[in-house]
């Protein structure tokens, strides 16, 4: 299949029904770790290879630490350590920044969240009923910092679920409270659009403390920076990321535990990695092993937020756009559909980055889900590379030109 032109957009003859549905529904987005491509990457085997150490018996305790330290540092590598770099970008200044790892990467990529959110946040502000509120829920399973670094350089409204000065902490009723404006001189009061950011698979920026989920900035995430050059000056980590490549570049086979456990018996002596390890257990996000949680304080919290997400999605009148997700978290994929059969007045659209929508189609199919089944569901897979600046150039940004013109002639 060829891949669609921008130019010739497959949703300009569905504006209207779109604006009819932004316009009078309770909105919510389920956003994944697509939506901060190409900056932010995956490892893809990583789930895998940590369940497949786990449960290897043979090997000695220091040997599957070293190869744990491997695996954690090449996620976190890929997937955390940029987020040093988000903190200190800034794109008015400098688009392109000099001191960033990949500087043109982190330039598109936050350019693509900050016409996201200056869209959708105007969007709100045009809502032409008083019967649904100002405000979006963000559900994401990215624990990158993106969205509160671009939400805060637009000077927007949001709640993360922290309260406090001096000792931020999390709650979840911290959430859906809303914000007004009241003029100066008449007492006029007008809501004010607010998004509820929902990280449920944790944040870079969280710590746990008796108890109870804090903020922490980037401390942790820093931390962690200094206990792998810590284990690097002993001796070198294996570096996963490039053996995975390079296994699927000659053979197009996925490495394996078995082949990374071999590599690893190579190195002696083994570098202690009791530091760095300790110190990577100490970030507050979902670790990608089967057994997700080692924090039960952050078990209750990441099960509180899939509650408040399958209520949110059992509201009458409600919409959910999935971007950059591909299904793959059964406990999500599972409260999503639940909601979609019980609920007829939900519509679901699916945001697909490739026309063949095959890594969809595939974690769906785990569940024998078919979404022809679901008159509630539309699977938006009309354009190849649809990413998120691709999703605000051909849908929102003309939703909002829409609704904009409208307003425009009504006052006529």
């Amino acid at each position: 299949m060829e891949s669609t032109k921008v130019s010739e957009n497959p949703f300009i003859d569905r504006i209207d029904n779109f604006k009819n549905i932004i316009q009078d529904c309770n909105i919510s987005f389920l956003i994944g770790s697509g939506l901060s491509v190409p900056f932010m990457g995956t490892l893809g085997g990583i789930e895998t290879w940590l369940t497949g150490l786990e449960e290897n018996k043979e090997i000695s305790n220091e040997l599957k630490d070293y190869i744990k330290a491997s695996l954690y540092k090449s996620y976190f590598e890929v997937a955390m350590k940029g987020n040093v770099d988000i903190e200190n970008f800034n794109y008015d200044n400098d688009a392109v920044c000099s001191t960033c790892s990949r500087p043109s990467e982190l330039a598109e990529t936050y350019s693509s969240y900050k016409d996201f959110y200056k869209t959708i946040n105007q969007i709100l502000y045009e809502r032409r009923s008083n019967t649904v509120n100002k405000q979006v829920n963000i559900f994401t399973t990215n624990i990158d910092i993106f969205s509160e670094k671009i939400i805060e350089d637009l000077s927007l409204h949001f709640n993360d679920g922290f309260n406090g000065i001096f000792k931020k902490q999390f709650q979840l009723s911290n959430f859906k409270k809303s914000f007004y404006q009241k003029s100066l001189h008449y007492d006029n009061i007008a809501e004010i659009p607010v998004f509820n950011l929902l990280k449920i698979h944790g944040s870079v920026t969280w710590k746990s403390r008796n108890g109870i989920i804090e903020f922490a900035g980037l401390d942790i995430l820093k931390d962690v920076i200094s206990k792998i050059e810590e284990v690097e000056l002993l001796g070198d980590l294996l570096e996963i990321l490039e053996m995975s490549n390079k296994k699927w570049d000659e053979t197009k086979t996925n490495l394996t535990i078995e082949e990374i456990i071999e590599e690893a018996m190579k190195h002696d002596p083994i570098p202690s990695t009791e530091n760095f390890i300790k110190a990577y257990e100490q970030l507050q996000v979902v670790n990608p092993t089967k057994d997700k949680f080692r924090d039960t304080t952050f078990n209750k919290t990441y099960y509180e937020m899939l509650r408040l997400y399958a209520n949110e999605l059992e509201k009458e009148n409600s919409v959910l756009f999935i971007m950059g997700f591909s299904m793959a978290d059964e406990h999500i994929r599972d409260i999503t559909f639940r909601a979609i059969k019980s609920n007829p007045t939900l519509k679901v659209f699916i945001c697909s980055y490739t026309t063949e929508a095959k890594d969809i189609t595939e974690n769906l199919n785990q569940d024998k889900i078919d979404l022809t089944n679901f008159h509630n569901v539309e699977l938006l897979n009309f354009v190849e590379k649809f990413d998120l600046s691709k999703i605000n150039e051909l849908l929102f940004i003309p939703l909002l030109d829409n609704i904009q013109l409208k307003k425009y002639d009504n006052q006529k």
